[in-house]
């Protein structure tokens, strides 16, 4: 059986994390212990929901997430490509439900998250970016003749919209240093010190309030 990259912990308060934290790598990637890690992590959060004030997603590598699986990409065939749909699509669904848990999701990113780093990211309701030198974000996958496929066109599109989105995001394929990606509202909020982040996060997670309809459309 796949490893788990996902980790669960709920503290006294009902604030559940959920650390990713790939067993067999130095980096998250959206690979099969992602995937094992969301199929395990989020029936459990709608099973304990009526228990939980709010969710953390936070990272235990360097990165908060480094992207797409590569190795799964080269492996990539267009006799594998209704199996490969039919994967990201799973994992799509996945990251829908936790989206629309019905209780606070905040991503505290302590590094990079490009491609499918960032989507990962945005499936929550509230990020919080630490201003790390060397940190970028952004949906760079049409640099290399690709399309965001984890959700990242759609909820870019719900938050900045369609021209800005697409103009500003997904287009030029742009890496936003923390600054930067507040300044556009990919992040909502950046601190220099991680672990400050994280408390900020924990609170940002119980206070916030269920999130808003568009969160759950």
């Amino acid at each position: 059986m796949t490893e788990s990259a996902i980790t669960y912990a709920r503290d006294a308060d009902g604030i559940v994390t959920l650390t990713l934290d790939d067993p067999t790598s130095s980096v998250n990637t959206m690979n099969d212990a992602f995937m094992t890690g969301l199929e395990q992590c989020v029936p459990r959060l709608e099973s304990e929901r009526d228990e939980i004030a709010g969710v953390l997603l936070v990272s235990a590598k360097k990165t908060f997430f480094a992207g797409g699986d590569l190795n799964r990409l080269r492996a990539g065939s267009a006799e594998k490509a209704a199996e490969e749909t039919a994967y990201i699509n799973r994992m799509k669904g996945w990251m829908r439900r936790l989206e629309q848990l019905g209780r606070p999701v905040v991503a505290v990113l302590n590094g990079t998250a490009l491609g499918g780093g960032l989507e990962v990211a945005l499936c929550a309701h509230h990020r919080i970016a630490a201003d790390l030198p060397g940190s970028r974000f952004g949906l760079p996958e049409v640099s290399l003749g690709l399309l965001p496929g984890g959700g990242g066109i759609t909820r870019t599109v719900r938050m900045l919209g369609l021209h800005k989105a697409l103009s500003e995001v997904i287009l030029p394929a742009k890496k936003f240093t923390p600054r930067a990606a507040l300044a556009l509202g990919l992040v909502d909020e950046h601190l220099a010190w991680c672990p400050r982040a994280v408390r900020l996060g924990a609170a940002r997670a119980a206070d916030r309030g269920p999130p808003g309809a568009d969160a759950l459309r």
